[in-house]
């Protein structure tokens, strides 16, 4: 019998890369969809009203940029070096460890791949590590102007 992976589940939103396991909303993920059976927390009984999630979105989003800015603390290859240097999946993760809610992340996360895939790269990091700085602070732009529209950045 070929392998062709039929047999493996459907990919689910935790695999988008953007939170690993030992993260603290990986963690918390698991723990709810594991051993609590998926209750929701009193905190996210109400949702979110499209317009508070775009602000929140682009909210992420500058505060991902704000942390790259600045050239010297922009780096390629490494999502954070020693220096303290962050590429641009670095920058929007440890702008999100302020969330509560990592669908506002993934939300933010998925519109840097729309800008990246419409540029011709299959993810951020390969526009990250292919890019000039500037290149990546306007598909930051980009990406901050579709979440304020609640579009799609294509």
């Amino acid at each position: 019998m070929p392998f062709d992976g039929t047999y493996f589940p459907a990919t689910t939103p935790y695999d988008t890369g953007l939170f690993p396991l030992w993260s603290r909303h990986g963690c918390r993920l698991w723990f709810q969809t594991r051993l609590r059976g998926n209750k929701i927390a009193p905190s996210m009984l109400r949702a979110p009203t499209p317009a508070e999630r775009a602000f929140a979105v682009a909210d992420l989003l500058r505060d991902a940029k704000s942390m790259i800015a600045d050239p010297k603390d922009w780096t390629r290859c490494t999502y954070r070096s020693f220096g303290g240097q962050r590429c641009a999946v670095g920058a929007l993760r440890a702008a999100a460890k302020r969330l509560d809610d990592p669908t506002i992340a993934w939300a933010a996360h998925a519109l840097l791949i729309d800008v990246a895939r419409s540029r011709g790269f299959t993810n951020v990091e390969t526009m990250n590590d292919r890019s000039s700085h500037a290149a990546v602070m306007a598909a930051f732009d980009q990406a901050i102007c579709a979440a304020e529209r609640g579009t799609s950045p294509r």
